[in-house]
Protein backbone atom coordinates (compact mmCIF):
# COMPACT_ATOMS: atom_id res chain seq x y z
CA UNK A 1 0.00 0.00 0.00
CA UNK A 2 1.18 3.48 -0.77
CA UNK A 3 0.16 6.58 1.07
CA UNK A 4 1.80 9.96 1.31
CA UNK A 5 5.18 8.82 0.00
CA UNK A 6 5.42 5.56 1.93
CA UNK A 7 5.00 2.01 0.76
CA UNK A 8 4.85 -1.12 2.82
CA UNK A 9 7.15 -3.86 1.57
CA UNK A 10 6.33 -7.55 1.73
CA UNK A 11 8.15 -7.78 5.05
CA UNK A 12 6.03 -5.09 6.71
CA UNK A 13 8.81 -2.49 6.77
CA UNK A 14 7.99 0.99 5.65
CA UNK A 15 10.08 2.23 2.76
CA UNK A 16 10.15 5.98 2.59
CA UNK A 17 9.85 6.92 -1.06
CA UNK A 18 11.17 10.42 -0.31
CA UNK A 19 14.34 8.93 1.17
CA UNK A 20 14.79 6.72 -1.87
CA UNK A 21 14.33 9.73 -4.15
CA UNK A 22 16.82 11.76 -2.08
CA UNK A 23 19.38 8.95 -2.27
CA UNK A 24 18.92 8.64 -6.03
CA UNK A 25 19.31 12.41 -6.46
CA UNK A 26 22.42 12.51 -4.25
CA UNK A 27 23.99 9.63 -6.19
CA UNK A 28 22.85 11.18 -9.51
CA UNK A 29 20.85 8.09 -10.43
CA UNK A 30 17.70 8.50 -12.45
CA UNK A 31 14.80 6.11 -12.70
CA UNK A 32 14.36 4.24 -15.95
CA UNK A 33 11.60 5.63 -18.11
CA UNK A 34 8.66 3.28 -18.52
CA UNK A 35 9.09 3.13 -22.29
CA UNK A 36 12.58 1.64 -21.85
CA UNK A 37 11.21 -0.95 -19.46
CA UNK A 38 8.53 -1.89 -22.00
CA UNK A 39 11.07 -2.21 -24.85
CA UNK A 40 13.34 -4.34 -22.63
CA UNK A 41 10.36 -6.54 -21.76
CA UNK A 42 9.54 -7.06 -25.45
CA UNK A 43 13.18 -7.87 -26.32
CA UNK A 44 13.42 -10.37 -23.46
CA UNK A 45 10.16 -12.07 -24.42
CA UNK A 46 11.26 -12.36 -28.06
CA UNK A 47 14.59 -13.89 -27.00
CA UNK A 48 12.92 -16.40 -24.70
CA UNK A 49 10.40 -17.27 -27.42
CA UNK A 50 13.29 -17.99 -29.79
CA UNK A 51 14.88 -20.26 -27.18
CA UNK A 52 11.61 -22.13 -26.72
CA UNK A 53 11.20 -22.52 -30.48
CA UNK A 54 14.80 -23.76 -30.67
CA UNK A 55 14.12 -26.36 -27.99
CA UNK A 56 11.07 -27.60 -29.92
CA UNK A 57 12.50 -27.09 -33.42
CA UNK A 58 12.71 -30.77 -34.38
CA UNK A 59 9.10 -31.41 -33.38
CA UNK A 60 7.95 -28.28 -35.18
CA UNK A 61 9.77 -29.25 -38.39
CA UNK A 62 8.45 -32.83 -38.25
CA UNK A 63 4.90 -31.50 -37.93
CA UNK A 64 5.25 -28.53 -40.28
CA UNK A 65 2.30 -29.77 -42.36
CA UNK A 66 -0.03 -29.90 -39.33
CA UNK A 67 -0.80 -26.52 -37.80
CA UNK A 68 -2.79 -28.06 -34.96
CA UNK A 69 0.16 -30.26 -33.99
CA UNK A 70 2.46 -27.22 -33.95
CA UNK A 71 0.02 -25.33 -31.75
CA UNK A 72 -0.11 -28.38 -29.47
CA UNK A 73 3.68 -28.46 -29.23
CA UNK A 74 3.89 -24.78 -28.38
CA UNK A 75 1.00 -24.83 -25.90
CA UNK A 76 2.37 -27.91 -24.13
CA UNK A 77 5.64 -26.05 -23.50
CA UNK A 78 4.24 -23.59 -20.96
CA UNK A 79 6.04 -25.17 -18.00
CA UNK A 80 9.36 -24.99 -19.83
CA UNK A 81 8.56 -21.39 -20.80
CA UNK A 82 8.04 -20.29 -17.21
CA UNK A 83 11.08 -22.16 -15.95
CA UNK A 84 13.24 -20.55 -18.64
CA UNK A 85 11.81 -17.11 -17.82
CA UNK A 86 12.42 -17.49 -14.09
CA UNK A 87 15.99 -18.72 -14.53
CA UNK A 88 16.75 -16.08 -17.18
CA UNK A 89 15.44 -13.18 -15.10
CA UNK A 90 16.96 -14.53 -11.88
CA UNK A 91 20.51 -15.12 -13.10
CA UNK A 92 20.86 -12.13 -15.40
CA UNK A 93 19.54 -9.68 -12.80
CA UNK A 94 21.68 -11.23 -10.07
CA UNK A 95 24.95 -11.32 -12.01
CA UNK A 96 24.58 -8.38 -14.41
CA UNK A 97 21.86 -6.26 -12.84
CA UNK A 98 20.00 -6.51 -16.13
CA UNK A 99 18.56 -8.91 -18.66
CA UNK A 100 19.65 -8.73 -22.29
CA UNK A 101 16.67 -6.47 -23.05
CA UNK A 102 17.63 -4.11 -20.24
CA UNK A 103 21.26 -4.10 -21.40
CA UNK A 104 20.14 -3.14 -24.92
CA UNK A 105 18.08 -0.16 -23.69
CA UNK A 106 20.67 0.75 -21.05
CA UNK A 107 18.71 0.26 -17.84
CA UNK A 108 19.42 -1.89 -14.81
CA UNK A 109 17.85 -3.29 -11.67
CA UNK A 110 19.32 -2.24 -8.35
CA UNK A 111 18.36 -3.01 -4.78
CA UNK A 112 17.07 -0.01 -2.89
CA UNK A 113 19.40 -0.43 0.11
CA UNK A 114 22.85 -0.73 -1.45
CA UNK A 115 22.15 0.66 -4.93
CA UNK A 116 23.85 -2.41 -6.39
CA UNK A 117 22.79 -5.62 -8.13
CA UNK A 118 20.20 -7.52 -6.14
CA UNK A 119 21.50 -10.49 -4.16
CA UNK A 120 20.86 -14.07 -5.32
CA UNK A 121 17.76 -14.57 -3.15
CA UNK A 122 16.42 -11.12 -3.90
CA UNK A 123 16.80 -11.72 -7.64
CA UNK A 124 15.05 -15.08 -7.36
CA UNK A 125 12.08 -13.60 -5.46
CA UNK A 126 11.88 -10.75 -8.00
CA UNK A 127 11.94 -13.24 -10.87
CA UNK A 128 9.22 -15.45 -9.36
CA UNK A 129 6.92 -12.50 -8.67
CA UNK A 130 7.56 -11.12 -12.14
CA UNK A 131 6.42 -14.40 -13.71
CA UNK A 132 3.46 -14.55 -11.32
CA UNK A 133 2.52 -11.08 -12.56
CA UNK A 134 2.56 -12.37 -16.13
CA UNK A 135 0.36 -15.31 -15.14
CA UNK A 136 -2.09 -12.83 -13.60
CA UNK A 137 -2.64 -11.21 -17.00
CA UNK A 138 0.05 -8.57 -16.37
CA UNK A 139 -2.21 -6.71 -13.92
CA UNK A 140 0.42 -6.48 -11.13
CA UNK A 141 2.64 -4.57 -13.57
CA UNK A 142 0.18 -1.70 -13.15
CA UNK A 143 1.73 -1.05 -9.73
CA UNK A 144 4.33 1.06 -11.58
CA UNK A 145 1.68 3.77 -11.86
CA UNK A 146 0.95 3.65 -8.13
CA UNK A 147 4.19 5.21 -6.92
CA UNK A 148 6.71 7.81 -8.02
CA UNK A 149 9.62 5.36 -8.17
CA UNK A 150 7.82 3.10 -10.68
CA UNK A 151 8.00 -0.13 -8.68
CA UNK A 152 5.96 -2.98 -10.10
CA UNK A 153 4.83 -5.67 -7.68
CA UNK A 154 7.97 -7.74 -8.26
CA UNK A 155 10.13 -4.68 -7.50
CA UNK A 156 8.21 -3.87 -4.33
CA UNK A 157 8.51 -7.41 -2.99
CA UNK A 158 12.22 -7.66 -3.83
CA UNK A 159 12.97 -4.07 -2.75
CA UNK A 160 14.42 -3.13 -6.13
CA UNK A 161 14.08 -0.29 -8.60
CA UNK A 162 14.96 0.01 -12.26
CA UNK A 163 17.34 2.84 -13.15
CA UNK A 164 18.78 4.44 -16.25
CA UNK A 165 22.42 3.91 -17.13
CA UNK A 166 24.44 6.93 -18.16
Amino acid sequence: AVSQGYCISSFGKIMDIEKIEETLAREEIELAPLWKRLVAFIIDDLLISMVLIGINWDSIVQNSHDKEAILGIVSSSWIALYIIKIVYQWLFVCFYGATIGKIVVKIRVIEVGLLDNPKMGQSFVRSCFRILSEMLMYLPFLFVFENRIYQALHDKVAKTIVVNLK
